[in-house]
């Protein structure tokens, strides 16, 4: 029978892996993990994540309380003796119940990011927020492997595609490989409410899978995909080679 501490830690393990996963899907998060410190001692994180940026690794620990009173500056001090001994490690601290008086002024003073549970996103939060990363990109996500083309309303994007003109019935989603040639494409389009947007494997894959029940069913007019590999001549001419959904799936998707 789980121990109420060990849900709340699960829980948290679950929140900080959806979200961590929505931006990087290389950074691993895991649960009850001794890090070796400078002393030669080894220290336990109830949640840990590790990451390299510009060729250096940083650290995230995250201490659990599933306590049913305000945690004290004592418990916050014995986290600090532990995340000063690692190198390149960021602390957060988690609770249910708050913290008593002085504890959150020591973990400002030390860099020590405290929460509550109040403070992590729900389930239904966190749904959306998959949601949105997969069919909703910002202007941050890198195509790989596409660039494409989106509806924009107010400066963000709707989850529509712009498509190329074209004589087939079916509307012809346009994907790049060259961010470069997607703006010039969109250029001679002179569509006003578009944007260029990257398509990342999450993205690919959630369009795969949105599309593929549409495509068993052979709906009319339903969408189909090009890809625009060169420089468009002008608005008139270009190469665009139709791409089939198996093609996207075995060649390009990678998760």
């Amino acid at each position: 029978m789980p121990k109420r501490g060990d849900d709340f830690e699960s829980f948290v393990h679950f929140v900080y892996d959806s979200i961590i996963r929505l931006e990087d899907r290389n950074t691993l998060v895991s649960k009850n993990v001794l890090v070796k410190g400078r002393s030669g001692a080894r220290h336990e994180f109830d949640v840990y994540y590790e990451f390299t940026k510009a060729n250096v690794k940083h650290r995230v620990a995250i201490e659990c309380k599933d306590h049913s009173v305000p945690i004290s500056k004592g418990k916050v001090t014995e986290f600090y003796g532990k995340l000063s001994d690692v190198d390149n490690l960021a602390g957060v601290m988690v609770t249910r119940a708050g913290y008593q008086s002085g504890a959150k002024e020591y973990a400002t003073h030390y860099g020590i990011s405290i929460l509550t549970i109040d403070d992590l996103p729900s389930l239904p939060q966190i749904t959306a927020l998959q949601l949105k990363k997969a069919f909703l990109p910002d202007e941050s996500v890198i195509g790989e492997p596409f660039w494409t083309l989106m509806e924009t309303r107010n400066g963000e994007v709707t989850g529509t595609y712009i498509c190329p003109p074209s004589n087939s019935s079916s509307k012809q989603i346009a994907l790049f490989y060259s961010k470069r040639v997607a703006e010039k494409f969109l250029l001679l389009m002179n569509e006003q409410n578009a944007t260029v947007r990257g398509m990342n494997q999450q993205q690919l894959k959630a369009l795969i899978t949105y599309m593929e029940p549409i495509k068993s069913k052979n709906y009319k007019n339903d969408a189909e995909f090009v890809i625009i590999p060169f420089e468009p001549k002008n608005e008139r001419e270009w190469l665009a080679l139709p791409i089939g959904l198996d093609v996207l799936k075995n060649d390009y998707l990678t998760i």
